[in-house]
């Protein structure tokens, strides 16, 4: 990830490949160093987490990235979701919690079959289990989902 100074103009982001189209008529090694970037004045960004990367009331939008002594750092603006947006999130995390159920009740699936080797309070457990399953969804928050523990 790179990014090119030209005068006070920062264009974000920037590729390799980017300097070899601008540059048709230059032959430039197999192997760019960051040295010979430097000198088309391209420079690496160091990477960096937003913070925010499960908070579904934010919006995080990576920004130009900052110089920090002489490394540009990746950087983000945090500011808060719409209404529209949270809720959209939520559906699809809600989505997500559902997919996860399915796939759990599919794999206990065999224990309620009539022919499962599974009786008596071992039943029960599994059908505790998987009834507790299908009732994840009424649980209140996506994000903060308790499951329930599988039967031994």
């Amino acid at each position: 990830m790179y990014l090119k100074v030209s005068g006070s103009t920062i264009t974000y982001p920037y590729s390799v490949q980017n300097l070899k189209n601008e540059n048709l008529n230059t032959s430039f090694p197999t192997i760019i160093t960051d040295s010979l970037l430097e000198s088309f004045n391209i420079y690496k960004v160091e990477p960096r987490s937003s913070g925010y990367d499960n908070d579904d009331l934010k919006d995080v939008t990576e920004v130009t990235p900052t110089l920090s002594g002489s490394i540009y750092i990746q950087t983000y603006t945090i500011s808060d979701a719409d209404t529209e947006t949270i809720n959209k999130r939520r559906e699809i995390k809600w989505s997500e919690v559902r997919s996860s159920r399915d796939s759990l009740l599919s794999e206990s699936d065999w224990t309620q079959f009539n022919d499962s080797p599974i009786s008596g309070s071992t039943l029960t457990d599994w059908q505790t289990y998987r009834q507790s399953l299908r009732d994840i969804t009424n649980q209140s928050d996506p994000y903060d989902i308790t499951w329930p523990n599988r039967p031994a």
